[in-house]
């Protein structure tokens, strides 16, 4: 084998150590042994420090960065500047790999600049559900156009982590995570990995085991800073569709994602914690920044939109922000 490492495998750490060593053990026992663990230890408190240098001090393929805690995309960040392998890979210190998954996705997507494999989605309850991409390899514009519709579902499920993917390094260039995004930054780093990219593989089966446990904390969705976020996600992920429509215009999936996703996900769900909650940052221009996305979306109809939405579609269509404003404070709570 090669002396140059195959596969940079990236594992921010914070606070992980009763997940830790399954993460870590799930490497380590790949049948593929040409990669290198790149794991951040993002500022933990617990014994996840401890945890990751006695595997890097058992393991010369463990390397351990230790910094303050700067959030998961910061410690992703500082990976990807010391990583040397021909592909990088990302896993969450929660989450663990399939036996023979490096060796499956490598041989499987040699050559190509992406590689996408299946997971499966684990709960504590015990269900587990898998979710496999459509099998083959891609290459050109009609190719990658292809990939795209074979493979983007509903919520953009499979392409929205950077989990169960290899992304060619050399491809990756000066491409990082936004660490101002603390929402969805994920699928902003993988759309714009795609966007570059000429050629892809899929694998048909479970290389990822992703772990939703029953106490995870998800982001309240009509925070403040929520809303914040997500108008921070919007200036970037618009004109990264257009860049996504204009490199691959065949795609009926990739035009679908500015109605589906962008309006109809996040606009919407703006709109819906105006409509029902009172906030400082209601105010005519973010209403019409938002109306001026929607006026954009060439399937925005009332046949388009859910029930739910009618109210945020008339005040929309009669495009007077002012009256948008009032109307939101009269009923909101």
């Amino acid at each position: 084998m090669s002396n140059k490492v195959a596969i940079s495998i990236i594992v921010p750490v914070f606070n992980s150590a009763d997940y830790l060593e399954r993460c870590l053990e799930s490497i380590a026992a790949q049948s593929f042994g040409n990669f290198e663990v790149i794991a951040v230890d993002d500022g933990s408190t617990d014994s996840s420090a401890a945890i990751l240098d006695r595997f890097a001090g058992k393991d010369s393929r463990f390397k351990v960065i230790h910094k303050k805690n700067g959030g998961v995309s910061a410690a992703r960040n500082d990976a990807l500047e010391v990583a040397v392998g021909e592909y990088v890979m990302f896993v969450d210190s929660d989450d663990a790999l399939q036996p023979g998954s490096l060796m499956l996705m490598y041989d499987k997507g040699r050559g190509c600049d992406f590689v996408l494999g299946g997971y499966c989605e684990r709960k504590d309850s015990g269900r587990e559900e898998e979710f496999v991409p459509f099998p083959g390899r891609f290459s050109g514009k009609d190719g990658m156009t292809e990939f795209w519709d074979r493979n983007l579902r509903h919520n953009c499920k499979m392409m929205d982590a950077p989990w169960a993917k290899l992304f060619l390094r050399k491809k990756v260039g000066n491409l990082r995570f936004d660490t101002g995004l603390s929402y969805a930054e994920d699928k902003i780093f993988v759309f714009s990995f795609l966007e570059k990219c000429d050629s892809a593989a899929c694998v048909d089966l479970p290389v990822y085991s992703y772990y939703i446990r029953g106490g995870s904390l998800g982001c309240d969705k009509s925070s403040d800073r929520h809303l914040l976020q997500l108008r921070h996600l919007l200036g970037e992920y618009a004109p990264l569709l257009s860049k996504l429509r204009s490199r691959f215009p065949d795609s009926i999936k990739v035009a679908s994602l500015y109605h589906d996703d962008l309006v109809m996900r996040y606009c919407c769900r703006i709109l819906n914690v105006f409509l029902t909650r009172r906030t400082s940052l209601l105010d005519e221009e973010f209403i019409s920044w938002i109306y001026s996305l929607m006026s954009a979306d060439t399937k925005l109809n009332l046949f388009t939109i859910r029930i739910g939405q009618v109210p945020n579609y008339l005040l929309f269509k009669l495009n007077r922000p002012a009256v948008s404003v009032r109307i939101y404070n009269r009923f909101a709570r």
